[in-house]
């Protein structure tokens, strides 16, 4: 290894250290991630050319373009109507609905999320959705509950992995199908 990399290295590792040390984690093995994770992110380079702010607005549109239609063919829907229930803001995905089905509270923020995880799983891809989406998602359609958001999502569509602010959800079999039911009811 040449001496600047070592150099690079052994920064990285302090610095890494450092932060997994503050943050105060406990448990062994996430202490490992933790300082893994931030070797990783120290030891990235800096981008050596930045896109010119026309050239950032294409790669958006074409971005969005590719979400929709990847969404579109996945649930067999028109973009157009997909957009009559979705919008997209950076790479955040919110219902425009509005009012979200269900008849109580618990039952809205399930359904929301369902929508939401679906749109996230079939248009860009992701098999895991970030609680912190989700609760971006229900506070634009008004009905994030901090003190009660994931006990209402706990249902036999969701599989989750992760705890509190590292928390991520994904549809089951039943919630895709679900959804998908639910987005169809929403177009006619």
């Amino acid at each position: 290894m040449n001496n600047s990399m070592d150099t690079k290295l052994q920064e990285a590792l302090k610095k890494a250290n450092t932060e997994v040390e503050k943050s105060g984690i406990v448990d062994p093995e996430l202490k490992k991630i933790a300082f893994s994770k931030a070797v990783d992110f120290y030891l990235q380079e800096k981008p050596t050319s930045i896109l010119k702010s026309t050239e950032k607005k294409e790669q958006t549109e074409s971005e969005g373009l590719d979400f929709w239609s990847s969404f579109s063919h996945a649930v067999g829907r028109d973009i157009k109507e997909l957009k009559d229930v979705y919008t997209i803001k950076g790479e955040q995905i919110l219902l425009v609905l509005s009012s979200i089905p269900g008849s109580t509270k618990a039952e809205k923020q399930r359904n929301l999320s369902a929508l939401v995880i679906l749109a996230y799983q079939e248009g860009l891809n992701r098999e895991w959705v970030s609680s912190t989406n989700l609760a971006e998602a229900a506070a634009h359609s008004k009905l994030y509950d901090k003190s009660r958001f994931s006990k209402n999502i706990k249902s036999d569509w969701f599989r989750f992995e992760g705890v509190k602010k590292g928390l991520k959800y994904r549809l089951s079999g039943p919630g895709t199908s679900g959804a998908k039911i639910l987005l169809e009811s929403l177009i006619r």
